[in-house]
């Protein structure tokens, strides 16, 4: 799994270079969307129980290749347990690009509950497609011999270590076609 998304970030920066990027696939957001969510840079609760997880990314316009500023990425998630806060507003939140595409949050490691750990997102920019979509991590694909996702939602996860605590760090790369 881990080739095919280095064979993937090799294609995507080729075609950055042609001046047209390959739209990442739309997957559907699951049933556990709550609209609403606050705009917060943190998806997990204060101590929540799990390893961290620092989800960085870049959203950008799949005709020019150019980062595009204000997205919206609605993103939501499990917990270490492997459900879902449909009260409230744990393990979801609602994230801006900044002015180049960049977006960074903070949360846990989702757990298994059925289908590999993942993070769905809607991500909405005026003048572009909605995109309902997934983040998976290539290692839990990898131990549960899941190869059905595409590569483009595939991260491979860096484990980091300060004093004694694990942390983990995701790439996103996001491609949006413009509206038809």
């Amino acid at each position: 799994m881990r080739r095919t998304a280095q064979v993937f970030a090799v294609l995507a920066a080729l075609a950055a270079s042609a001046g047209e990027l390959t739209p990442t696939p739309d997957v559907g957001a699951g049933p556990n969307h709550r609209p609403g969510a606050p705009y917060r840079a943190k998806l997990s609760p204060p101590s929540a129980e799990g390893t961290v997880l620092l989800v960085r990314g870049r959203v950008r316009a799949a005709d020019t290749g150019e980062g595009i500023a204000g997205v919206v990425l609605d993103a939501f998630q499990a917990d270490a347990r492997g459900e879902y806060d449909m009260e409230g507003f744990d393990y979801r939140a609602r994230v801006l690009t900044d002015e180049r595409g960049h977006f960074e949050f903070e949360t846990i490691h989702p757990a298994n509950y059925g289908p590999p750990p993942h993070i769905h997102f809607i991500i909405t920019s005026p003048g572009y497609e909605t995109l309902k979509t997934e983040l998976f991590f290539a290692d839990d694909l990898e131990r549960l011999g899941d190869t059905r996702q595409p590569a483009a939602l595939v991260t491979d996860l860096v484990r980091h270590e300060v004093d004694g605590k694990v942390w983990e760090e995701g790439r996103f790369e996001i491609v949006l076609p413009p509206e038809k």
